[in-house]
């Protein structure tokens, strides 16, 4: 990041301060005409995703469960037979953390290990019978709540919204990739 001619790393910036040469960006772009209320957009935008990783969290928490189990849990709920490896790369969880999750798992009964049909020496993780009750009573309503809300939208803004979070998505991560470091 380069902040006022000097190169500054992301690490030496608090929170704030990262949100604030964010802000500077956006008002230099405001400033060229190019967007009335960007900051403010952005802001509303990461706030509402927050809000939602919050309201999520607070769910796990009701349950007696960490973030990082009821991550692990939803993505093996749509997932069941995949690594280790592709649960921490789709998760971004440390190893160290999805491997706890999983030998907690495994000793209650909710996993079984088989191989994989590419590489005998990687081992998939596969619910047990008691496994998916597990998963399916803990998943179940979260995706019953993400349904009802989406439910709740005019189809029109559904699609207007989820096109929108593609088309940010893909130019956030194009404008990520060329930042000069």
């Amino acid at each position: 990041m380069v902040q006022d001619g000097e190169r500054t790393s992301v690490d030496d910036c608090g929170a704030a301060s990262v949100r604030q040469v964010g802000r500077q960006v956006g008002q230099q772009v405001e400033r060229q005409g190019e967007g009335a209320s960007i900051a403010e957009r952005l802001d509303r935008f990461f706030d509402e995703l927050h809000r939602i990783d919050v309201a999520l969290a607070d769910y796990g928490r009701r349950l007696g469960l960490s973030d990082s189990t009821m991550c692990v849990l939803d993505y093996l709920n749509d997932h069941d037979g995949v690594s280790q490896r592709e649960i921490c790369d789709y998760t971004m969880l440390p190893r160290q953390t999805v491997n706890n999750v999983i030998s907690s798992f495994m000793d209650q009964g909710y996993i079984r290990f088989g191989e994989s049909e590419g590489d005998r020496r990687v081992k998939t993780v596969w619910f047990t019978e008691s496994g998916r009750r597990y998963c399916n009573a803990l998943i179940a309503p979260e995706r019953g709540a993400e349904y009802r809300a989406m439910s709740e939208l005019d189809p029109d803004l559904r699609d207007a919204m989820i096109r929108g979070m593609e088309i940010f998505g893909r130019e956030f991560r194009r404008q990520l990739r060329a930042v000069k470091l």
